[in-house]
């Protein structure tokens, strides 16, 4: 993330009259400067720095959510186990991960606090209200969770698979803060995720119209189908 300081340029110069005089015996020494001046400030007289300051993020303002799209995904899955009916049976396979969804935060323009925009995306998605310390969303940083497979399936028969999918967020912002020339911009891009889940499937069976596309994804890796 990129941050900037807005440049201050130095005071001119006054070139007769007001920069130097002249002593009796000809030579020209200089004035002396008033504290606090850019002038007394360079040379040391006055002992008086300058403090050069660029423009602070700016807080509240609004944010405008657009290109947002929000989807269910298939993140992990387990090769299939063979189950008889057998009860205590439990499931043993590994899950692997098959995404690598990291939370982010891109902005350009204004410097801008990401946990105040994930605080904003959250109350704009109903995950958080105004006022909540906690957007109900991923750190930036922090890959997507993949649920862990295993638990006893007693009685289940048949090759049996298990998966897990993250509900993926991504969406484009516009935030504007303050008024006239001390108006602040900033656009930026967010990746995050709001839950995750999982579930499993039996090689076998077929699945309901209304499987999720995680599972049907999962059906056709690990059942080859």
């Amino acid at each position: 993330m990129k941050r900037t300081l807005a440049a201050v340029a130095a005071a001119a110069v006054m070139a007769t009259g007001v920069s130097a005089c002249t002593s009796s015996d000809g030579t020209t020494r200089e004035k002396p400067r008033p504290e606090g001046s850019a002038t007394a400030a360079r040379t040391g007289k006055g002992n008086v720095p300058v403090t050069e300051s660029g423009p602070r993020p700016c807080k509240g303002g609004t944010y405008t959510w657009f290109n947002t799209q929000r989807r269910w995904v298939l993140n992990g899955v387990t090769e299939p186990q063979h189950f008889t009916g057998a009860e205590g049976a439990e499931f043993t396979e590994p899950m692997r991960r098959l995404r690598t969804d990291m939370a982010s935060v891109r902005t350009e323009g204004t410097s801008q606090d990401d946990d105040a925009v994930l605080l904003a995306l959250g109350v704009h998605l109903g995950l958080a209200e105004e006022g909540d310390e906690t957007s109900g969303l991923g750190e930036p940083g922090e890959y997507a969770p993949v649920d862990n497979a295993g638990g006893e399936f007693g009685g289940a028969a048949g090759h049996l698979v298990e998966f897990s999918s993250v509900q993926l967020i991504e969406t484009d912002f516009r935030h504007s803060c303050g008024r006239g020339k001390q108006r602040q911009r900033t656009v930026g891009h967010v990746v995050n995720w709001t839950s995750s889940g999982g579930g499993e499937i039996t090689c076998e069976t077929p699945l309901p119209e209304q499987a999720s596309a995680a599972a049907r994804e999962a059906l056709r890796l690990s059942c080859h189908r």
